[in-house]
């Protein structure tokens, strides 16, 4: 079943794409954690520079982080009972 990205202020469909299968995660996954060792020692200087490049605020980005990381808590505390395991 095809994923869906939806403009809510319209209901228009801005992009359809697959799932992925178990292997490109994997491989999403192993690719995150080969480069967090060099991301993680940029300065606040470097940040705040992608950031802007990316044309957010510093405060939505932080925000963003924020609600990442909220995201894979609460999915790496419920992945066995949302995969019905």
């Amino acid at each position: 079943m095809p994923i869906a990205t939806i403009n809510p202020a319209t209901g228009q469909t801005l992009r359809t794409f697959s799932a992925m299968t178990n292997e490109e995660v994997d491989h999403k996954i192993d690719l995150a954690a080969g480069t967090f060792p060099r991301f993680r020692h940029l300065s606040f200087a470097e940040a705040r520079l992608m950031t802007t490049e990316m044309g957010k605020t510093y405060r939505s980005a932080l925000d963003e982080a924020v609600k990442c990381a909220w995201a894979c808590r609460y999915y790496a505390e419920n992945a066995q009972r949302l995969s019905g395991g």
